[in-house]
């Protein structure tokens, strides 16, 4: 009797697949911070870490990790960001790191040099 219900609740499971939880967006994050700093301080060291530590940004010598987190939640909730309050955080967060601390480009070439005319022909 109980290998039947088992068989009949993941039966139920194929038929009728949980709904996919939403995507957290930065609003919603922002609202957390207010209420507990403590985890939203630890996100953003741990993925300004992680940024860094995959060149994804570069951080100038004289900051600390601490300090572009402290920087990256106060653009986040600033007014710069109004526009990303409803994507998603992590897209949010990604903006905000990339923006702040961006790697320096790589020096682009000058371009080739003229050739030297060429003679005129003589006629």
């Amino acid at each position: 009797m109980k290998k039947m219900w088992l068989g009949c609740a993941a039966t139920l499971l194929l038929v009728f697949p949980a709904q996919a939880q939403d995507v957290p967006k930065l609003r919603d994050f922002l609202m957390s911070c207010s209420r507990d700093s403590g985890p939203c301080k630890l996100k953003l060291k741990d993925y300004v870490t992680a940024a860094n530590a995959q060149k994804i940004i570069c951080l100038p010598k004289d900051v600390s990790i601490n300090e572009a987190s402290g920087d990256v939640l106060r653009w986040l909730r600033s007014d710069t960001a109004e526009p990303l309050k409803e994507a998603p955080f992590d897209d949010a967060l990604f903006d905000a790191v990339t923006k702040l601390y961006p790697c320096a480009a790589n020096p682009v070439p000058p371009p080739p040099a003229e050739p030297p005319a060429a003679p005129s022909p003589q006629q």
